[in-house]
């Protein structure tokens, strides 16, 4: 008998926060049902618009944009784009016939898992962060689950059922060095040799997200022209290149820069320690590989989402955190010295971060939506794992 092709719309976007999770999901259901079709939507102005394409799925441009820190008459903007992207997203709900339709959260979600709710569709959402986004925390009463990052962010839900811990769901690069035995001396080595690095010092991997983060460049290349005996690798983001290069240019080829690092997972491979902001994603994958880190809220973030995020980190035993504020080549140097040359603690931090991550986040996201459509994925391939959460009352680890 034929399998019934399953249909899913994932909703959202904006960052690679909210994006690269529900790929992750569309990448689960692809290996493990032979008919299924993806179809995402979001916005012209996000990043979903070059990575969904580049993944192969096919995706929706509707209306919608955020609607803090915008005055009176920007709200009433945002609300009429809001109102058209409701529109817009019942048409595409009525046209594709999902089963069910997937929120990953951001502005770009909330038109369609909107349209979905008025349209009486099934509906579950993804939330990354510690603090859970005002888009997420709006829509979770009209989803059957909603799946969270953090367990920190289950409070916020005030007990609402349904609510399961999973951790982030992680692209499929990461997802493969995740794990202790991952990052071996020798895999490690290749990876530095790809960076033009040196094999016997070690390096800071810094990153501010995929527009880099200026606050982060300047004190990584103070620091690094301080100490000698420390390589570095620097997703600079495009306004900082230029003047990262000069700054960095005594350091020859003991710094590698780049606008965008596109094989982040070599980069992870090749650090001893990294320096960085606390976006939902980034903490995910710090955590999956273990790497031990330096911690610096982006400081306008809502709800200051990212200083909980870090706080997660900090509480387990692998992180320092250091306010935007507080972050130069000194303090970061302070934060480095009790790790980045001493064996023994970046070991023992990796480890600690370790225990945050939750393995196979997308699967077990992909197989509780399988007992919700009442349908079967691909035999076989549950065999040995934790079934997931089955029907929740109330919050539930799915460990």
């Amino acid at each position: 008998m034929m399998e019934k092709g399953l249909r899913i719309i994932f909703a959202g976007g904006g960052t690679g926060g909210h994006v690269y999770p529900a790929l992750a999901v569309a990448e689960a259901f692809a290996a493990r049902h032979d008919r299924f079709e993806a179809l995402f939507t979001g916005t012209r102005a996000g990043l979903e618009a070059k990575v969904v394409p580049e993944a192969g799925h096919r995706i929706v441009f509707i209306s919608s944009r955020g609607v803090r820190g915008r005055g009176f008459t920007g709200k009433i903007g945002t609300m009429f784009r809001l109102a058209a992207g409701i529109v817009e997203s019942s048409v595409i709900i009525a046209r594709f016939k999902p089963d069910l339709v997937f929120g990953s959260g951001g502005y770009a979600s909330a038109a369609t898992v909107m349209a979905a709710a008025i349209l009486g569709r099934r509906i579950v959402i993804q939330e990354q962060n510690s603090v859970p986004g005002l888009a997420n925390r709006v829509l979770a009463r009209r989803a059957e689950r909603v799946y969270i990052g953090f367990k920190e962010a289950a409070v916020r839900f005030g007990g609402r059922k349904g609510v399961v811990f999973t951790g982030n769901p992680l692209r499929r690069g990461i997802a493969r060095i995740a794990g202790p035995g991952a990052r071996s001396p020798e895999s490690r080595r290749e990876a530095r040799r790809i960076f033009g690095l040196s094999g016997d010092k070690p390096v800071l991997l810094v990153f501010g997200g995929s527009q880099g983060a200026r606050t982060l460049n300047r004190a990584a290349a103070g620091y690094l022209l301080s100490d000698e005996r420390v390589q570095g690798i620097i997703q600079t983001g495009r306004k900082d290149f230029a003047e990262m290069k000069s700054l960095l240019e005594p350091a020859g080829a003991r710094v590698f820069l780049a606008e965008y690092i596109s094989n982040i997972d070599s980069a992870y491979m090749a650090a001893d320690a990294a320096l960085a902001r606390s976006g939902a994603l980034s903490c995910a994958e710090l955590t999956a590989v273990g790497l031990p880190c330096v911690l610096v809220p982006y400081p306008f973030s809502a709800d200051d989402h990212q200083a909980g995020n870090a706080g997660a980190l900090v509480g387990a035993g692998g992180a320092v955190m250091i306010s935007d504020r507080d972050l130069d080549e000194n303090s970061l140097g302070r934060a480095l010295a009790g790790m980045i040359h001493d064996p023994s603690a970046l070991s023992r931090m990796g480890e600690s971060l370790r225990t945050l991550h939750v393995g196979d986040s997308a699967e077990i996201i992909a197989r509780d939506i399988e007992d919700l459509l009442g349908i079967p994925g691909r035999s076989g391939r549950d065999a040995g794992r934790t079934e997931a959460c089955g029907r929740v009352e109330g919050t539930c680890d799915a460990r």
